[in-house]
């Protein structure tokens, strides 16, 4: 019987050997541990060999190309922690797919396998083969891990990695173990690509255009170990209300669906019986079928979305402390909190002081009013992601329901992460991550959308509103930081203090100027190394700042003297500068060093100045424009007469333009003056009796009166009300302000409207282009609020 066994024993063992051999797939052979597995169906695709390199680069790995030695056939990498936070790849091909012939270094045998050195673009590599199923890795480790430890997939904690890799069926699948994201050195990338809290693995069919990437994955739901996916389950799929109010500037936002009874019946175990209790009897909660958050530049929003309001409504009567209005919409200071208990699915505590606004059927909360305000403000100006047609597109490509949607804006990211997969960041607005139940199965989708220029059916977006304690005196008004290029804002409030405000809505710091600005705020380079300084007059004294808020120069005015506000001349524009501080009939003229001019003649003056001398330069000459109660005087650099004009115009405290190389301006009988460079003076009445206000430069002239305004002789009807005198901005854009109804007005040369506007503001706006070449557009909106808009 023994030689019988012993003659039997060859052939039970070929048997064993042929049959292990039939059932071997290339996942077999992943050493204990992996962290991220990798199977491609080609490693022959170009377009495969691009996600391969950039996937690694992602994960810092150095790249290699499989493609030059592989061919045609099925590929599996595999990733494993050989150090703190190092990760090292393993490849398994069939060995009939490595093609490329490289001269082995040394060989070495391990538990009857050869393990083989080869050196490839002067880095060593280790390989074998198994089973037919060719074995490399630049980790000699990684290869005897295999050869001895190569059985992962018949672990028990395998058995989800198992399963997931037989429903996986496009060229290029990834598995993602809940260790993974701690290996990304992205930030972003790290919560994007976190699944701790949703399953052990992740299976992603990755499906790849021009057009877009999109991670279609598959994940196996836990009953035996609480994760915080599991609240979610037995709950619909619906669809996300929470886009009606995300302002189209949000960094982040995440919407889930809620069912009050589902998630009592999944966090019963996991907290206290008092807890419980307290969830329970959180009434209003029963009514919320969808939760979320906002994140924005300088806070975060939480929103709770209702089937029927009536008993928030009771709620918010009881929880009251004060509300005010803003934009027409209740914003409310609450007494206690709205709900009683914390919510795991979201950061909402009961002890944080809250404020909250109402919009549809949405509850808004936040810790900050101005956050309130600002989603308001941009939900009335339509600045909202569902009337973005980026978004539009980014959004169809994911189902329309969802368990929890988490949507990322990739502005928001750094350069470096487009840099490192060498995409360009302005083609790719925003990152979705779409997860839905059913049953057992968790289904999670990572979706990328190539978007086009925004088609504008937005209109402007708000960028911010900040808020100052007091009113606004000085309304915003555009500056340059000399040093970052960027733009910022000056303001003055009601106090007589000073603020500069950063590009993003943050004081960067406030002054005491002690009296309030008069005339405009204007920025110089005094000493002509590009660092700019701010110079203004105030009732009590001209003024000279650095950049931040320092003072450089301060000379006071006289005593009892009405002072008007500052000119400056740059004659030549080779920053030799002449500044003019006008009171009664006297000009003082200041050099850059703050010294008398004492080569211009102000004796010619003989009435008292009503307007801000103003220069204007024709061909080579120089015309110094001086309006006083009785006579016009256009003068030269020195003061002396350039044109005589010798009868009363009759225009004291209206502003002199030039227009077409002629002075232009109104009289205060509504007749349009017209001055030819040779004194020639020509009169229009206009047809209105109501006072007019005008304003030109040398390719346009716009006027209004009542509600008729006129744009290069084109007549346009407004509605009647009191309206601000005309301003252009960008050679272009003609702004002017409707005082009643707290709106601003643009409109382009030709008389045409820009569409989307009027807009809210209560003031005149400022317009400005910042370095990125994008139009800004910065207003007071309520008495003590600062808006900028972006027009583009």
């Amino acid at each position: 019987m023994k030689k019988i066994l012993l003659f039997l024993l060859p052939f039970l063992i070929i048997n064993c050997e042929y049959s292990d051999n039939k059932k071997i797939n290339l996942i077999d052979l992943v050493p204990t541990n992996p962290i991220l597995l990798i199977k491609y169906k080609s490693a022959s695709k170009t377009k495969l060999e691009t996600f391969n390199i950039n996937f690694n680069s992602l994960i810092n790995q150095k790249i290699d190309s499989i493609s030059k030695r592989f061919s045609d056939g099925a590929l599996l990498i595999s990733f494993h922690n050989i150090g703190k936070n190092n990760l090292q790849s393993i490849i398994f091909s069939e060995k009939k797919s490595f093609y490329k012939k490289v001269k082995v270094e040394d060989s070495v045998n391990y538990n009857g396998f050869t393990i083989n050195k080869k050196i490839i673009d002067n880095i060593e590599y280790f390989s074998t083969i198994k089973n037919d199923i060719y074995i490399e890795s630049k980790s000699k480790l990684l290869v005897e891990n295999s050869l001895r430890n190569s059985h992962h997939t018949s672990t028990e904690e395998s058995g989800d990695l198992k399963r997931l890799n037989k429903i996986s069926n496009t060229n290029t699948t990834l598995f993602i173990s809940e260790k993974f994201s701690n290996y990304l050195n992205n930030t972003k990338l790290k919560e994007i690509f976190k699944i701790s809290n949703i399953s052990d693995w992740m299976q992603f069919d990755v499906e790849i255009n021009k057009n877009n990437l999109t991670l279609n994955g598959v994940g196996i739901l836990q009953d035996s170990i609480f994760k915080k996916i599991n609240i979610l389950k037995n709950t619909n799929p619906t669809k996300s209300n929470i886009n009606k109010i995300v302002p189209v500037n949000f960094k982040y936002f995440k919407r889930i669906a809620y069912d009050h009874d589902e998630y009592i019946s999944k966090i019963e175990n996991e907290i206290s019986i008092n807890e419980l209790k307290t969830v329970i009897s959180d009434s209003i909660l029963y009514d919320v079928n969808e939760i979320g958050s906002i994140i924005l530049e300088n806070d975060s929003i939480l929103t709770y979305s209702f089937k029927n309001n009536q008993l928030l409504n009771e709620k918010i009567r009881n929880n009251l402390n004060s509300k005010y209005y803003y934009r027409n919409n209740e914003i409310y200071e609450f007494s206690k909190k709205i709900f009683k208990s914390e919510n795991f699915l979201i950061n909402y505590s009961p002890s944080i002081k809250t404020y909250g606004t109402l919009i549809e059927n949405i509850l808004i909360l936040s810790k900050n009013q101005n956050s309130i305000e600002n989603i308001i403000l941009n939900y009335n100006n339509n600045s909202t992601i569902d009337k973005s047609s980026q978004f539009g597109k980014a959004y169809n490509n994911i189902p329309e329901n969802s368990n929890q949607l988490n949507v990322y804006n990739l502005n928001d990211f750094k350069s470096s992460l487009f840099n490192t997969i060498k995409i360009k960041q302005e083609d790719y607005n925003y990152w979705l991550s779409h997860i839905s139940l059913d049953e057992n199965f968790i289904y999670k989708t990572h979706s990328i959308v190539k978007t086009e220029k925004e088609i504008n059916t937005l209109g402007p977006k708000i960028i911010f509103n900040t808020k100052i304690n007091n009113g606004i005196y000085f309304n915003p008004k555009w500056v340059t930081n000399y040093v970052t290029k960027k733009k910022e804002l000056v303001v003055q409030d009601n106090k007589n203090i000073l603020f500069l405000i950063s590009n993003n809505g943050e004081v960067i710091w406030e002054k005491d100027l002690k009296s309030k600005i008069v005339g405009d705020i204007f920025q110089v380079d005094l000493y002509k190394n590009g660092r700019l300084q701010y110079v203004f007059n105030t009732e009590s004294s001209f003024m000279v700042l650095d950049k931040n808020g320092n003072e450089v120069k301060k000379v006071n005015h006289k005593k009892n003297k009405k002072v008007l506000g500052l000119s400056v001349f740059d004659y030549d524009k080779n920053k030799n500068y002449r500044f003019l501080i006008c009171y009664d009939n006297q000009i003082k003229m200041l050099d850059s060093k703050f010294k008398i001019v004492k080569g211009f003649n102000k004796n010619n003056i003989k009435y008292n100045l009503t307007n801000s001398p103003k220069h204007f330069r024709v061909g080579s000459k120089d015309y110094l424009v001086i309006n006083t109660e009785r006579k016009l005087y256009v003068t030269d650099r020195r003061g002396n007469s350039r044109i005589k004009i010798s009868e009363d115009l009759n225009i004291a405290g209206n502003e002199v333009f030039l227009n077409s190389n002629t002075l232009l301006t109104l009289d205060n009988s509504n007749n349009l003056i017209k001055i030819d460079l040779n004194g020639k003076v020509s009169k229009k009445p206009l047809p209105l009796d109501s006072k007019y206000l005008i304003f030109a430069d040398n390719n346009s002239s716009i006027y209004i009166s009542e509600n008729i305004l006129t744009i290069n002789k084109k007549n346009i009807e407004m509605n009647y009300g009191n309206y601000s005198r005309p301003t252009i901005f960008l050679n272009n854009l003609i702004q002017i302000s409707s005082l009643d109804e707290s709106k601003i007005y643009l409109f382009k040369r030709d008389g045409s409207m820009i569409p989307y506007f009027p807009i809210f503001g209560t003031s005149n706006a400022d317009i400005t282009k910042n370095k990125e070449n994008k139009s800004l557009l910065a207003v007071t909106g309520e008495k003590n609020e600062i808006l900028v808009y972006s027009l583009d």
